[in-house]
């Protein structure tokens, strides 16, 4: 049930080469260069410091003795996505090895795949029969979800996805049981195609100190269900609320403890932080506004997740441009403190978009929220995780 590797955007983007790899260097023709017989390749820049590297045509992308030999190879590590359009019919030995992407679609056209061809960890997905002169695995196309996961792929959008379970646990307190937050990053997840199984142990008032503690009651819940398995592929893990800011010493060290405990238990898991959002009574009596506080508990987590090595699910930053932008929008139950169901919602959609590493905004699941609404906290969520 472990994940190998992570969706990518199939965009198209390829790094701009200099004028020695039979390029035309006049105006934007540097961005377009000659592959083989019929076949060009192009860049175009990928937003995020990076590159898409397009070839399209019809022939073949041919053998390279070795990686240093593909033309793209001194721009291979910013290469973020390979696109391989309808016509090619054979992808060469060597051709993507450096090129570190997530997955590949092989186009229909192409029967064969070469040696050595993609980086040892891409996701090799074709449509039919297409052979890999290595042996190298690859997925087969199914909009259906398979009997098996690691075995088919899909598209959702323009993303390819491989199907495959990913078994997620929520542990935390009242701030993440209200509107049952991990029931609502299921329905999302399920709604955009993914394959999740997710558990949650919660307790109001609860820290992670006691979580950690296999003698109290929920420590043992915690305890047993990490001891029974070994096939969670992410933690997520919520400190009482104001914990982080009264007792950071304290906090870290029940993050580290359970930290140590699924690292021993658990073959491959990930583990994320929780960062909670501000809210009025406690912004008042620090004298703060609640952005302000949100500020504070979220440069705590930030410490946090730096000290352990681990990442962080920005709920609270979320919630920050929310409150700012939209406040029309309540986040807060009637105590002002506790998520309401749209501020719940928010929260699913965060960790959606951190966890499984997928734009909320592909899912079509609005939960009873009107289209808009959700619109506009799906894309909160995508620009808190990004």
């Amino acid at each position: 049930m472990k994940r190998k590797f992570f969706p990518i955007i199939l965009s198209a983007v390829l790094l701009a080469l200099g004028c020695g790899i039979s390029a035309s260097c006049s105006g934007n023709d540097e961005f377009s260069f000659k592959v083989a017989s019929g076949v060009r390749a192009s860049l175009s820049d990928n937003g995020r410091y990076g590159f898409v590297l397009t070839v399209k045509g019809e022939g073949e992308i041919p053998d390279y003795a070795s990686a240093k030999d593909a033309p793209w190879y001194r721009k291979s590590g910013r290469i973020t996505d390979v696109v391989i359009g309808e016509g090619i019919t054979k992808i060469g030995d060597n051709a993507f090895t450096d090129c570190k992407v997530k997955t590949v679609v092989v186009p229909s056209t192409a029967k064969t795949v070469g040696r050595n061809c993609f980086y040892k960890n891409t996701g090799i997905c074709v449509f039919g029969e297409t052979v890999t002169a290595d042996g190298a695995k690859t997925y087969a196309y199914s909009e259906t979800k398979p009997d098996t996961e690691n075995t088919h792929w899909r598209y959702i959008g323009n993303t390819a996805f491989v199907w495959e379970k990913k078994k997620v646990l929520f542990i935390g307190n009242s701030f993440t049981f209200y509107s049952d937050i991990p029931a609502l990053f299921n329905e999302i997840a399920v709604s955009a195609g993914e394959w999740t199984e997710v558990e949650s142990v919660t307790q109001g008032s609860w820290t992670l100190k006691k979580f950690a503690d296999k003698n109290d009651e929920y420590g043992k819940i915690v305890d047993e269900k990490l001891t029974s398995n070994n096939d969670y592929d992410a933690i997520i893990l919520q400190e009482q609320s104001t914990k982080p800011l009264n007792d950071y010493d304290g906090f870290l060290s029940s993050v580290k403890s359970l930290q140590s405990k699924i690292n021993r238990t658990q073959a491959d898991c990930r583990i994320y932080l929780y960062s909670t959002w501000g809210y009025k009574e406690e912004a008042d009596a620090r004298k703060i506004t609640v952005p302000e506080m949100e500020a504070k508990i979220r440069e705590a987590y930030e410490k946090a997740a730096s000290a352990a090595g681990l990442k962080v699910c920005y709920v609270g930053s979320a919630f920050t441009a929310v409150y700012n932008d939209y406040p029309h929008l309540n986040l807060y139950y009637q105590d002002n403190k506790h998520p309401s169901y749209t501020g719940a919602f928010l929260s699913a959609c965060v960790h959606f978009a951190t966890v499984l590493d997928i734009d909320p905004r592909i899912s079509p699941y609005i939960g009873g929220l009107d289209a808009d609404t959700a619109n506009i906290l799906k894309t909160a969520a995508y620009n808190a995780a990004h």
